[in-house]
């Protein structure tokens, strides 16, 4: 399966226009041609703003491409799409990235259909070249386990199979809140489990299996809170 990110440059002052475009009119017809959203949210921080995101599943990019092209065609997109731009453009530009489900990465039975808010990071990070299999390793073993026992959610750690900086994975996790999330980083970041990891890294690689990251905190829409654990396989 994979997942599609789209990230919106909003206008200045119309992410409320935004807002009611994505709450009161497309997800009927979203809904009506096969097009699954996991995830909405506000950029709070980044490096672009003010952004919107959002994720969608697919099966397969055949699927994708037939569900998309059925509402870009449909008449009542136009008609949504021009009665809430209201005579000027909202979204300013569009990036689009596509995911797959990270193996060490392993989704929760229990957690399948529970939504979640709190704070949510984003993190696009930079993996070493040929070493997949390794970094989906240093994950399960030693990343993952550290970034929960600072105290976030893992939702998802997908694997970028299309997108402006590659090879690298997409992570998003949860914290409570703020406060949480400024203690637990700081504390991951300077983990001494993480730092002997690094270092062993460097004596057998020369370098560390994950390079530089970039970070996008996030708040979820209360009108759409995201799927607390996102699939690995298809519905």
């Amino acid at each position: 399966m994979i997942y599609e990110m789209r990230q919106y440059l909003i206008e200045r002052g119309r992410m409320d226009d935004n807002h009611d475009r994505m709450q009161n009119h497309t997800p009927r017809l979203l809904e009506k041609h096969g097009v699954h959203v996991v995830g909405r949210w506000s950029a709070v921080a980044g490096p672009r703003m003010p952004l919107f995101c959002y994720v969608m599943e697919w099966k397969d990019f055949t699927e994708r491409e037939a569900c998309w092209g059925a509402f870009y065609a449909d008449p009542e997109w136009a008609r949504i799409r021009a009665a809430t731009n209201a005579g000027s453009e909202m979204v300013e530009e569009n990036h689009l990235v596509f995911m797959r489900p990270n193996p060490a990465f392993e989704q929760d039975d229990r957690e399948r259909d529970q939504r979640i808010g709190g704070l949510h990071q984003l993190v696009t990070q930079k993996i070493l070249p040929g070493q997949n299999t390794a970094v989906s390793e240093f994950l399960s073993s030693t990343y993952l386990p550290c970034i929960q026992a600072a105290g976030a959610k893992v939702m998802a750690v997908c694997d970028m199979v299309s997108g402006p900086a590659m090879p690298a994975l997409v992570m998003l996790f949860s914290w409570p809140d703020e406060t949480v999330w400024r203690r637990g980083w700081r504390a991951f970041d300077s983990d001494p489990v993480m730092a002997d990891a690094y270092r062993s890294q460097r004596a057998a690689l020369g370098t560390t299996l994950l390079g530089s990251y970039d970070c996008m905190l996030m708040e979820p829409t209360p009108y759409a809170l995201p799927f607390a654990s996102f699939r690995t396989t298809p519905r």
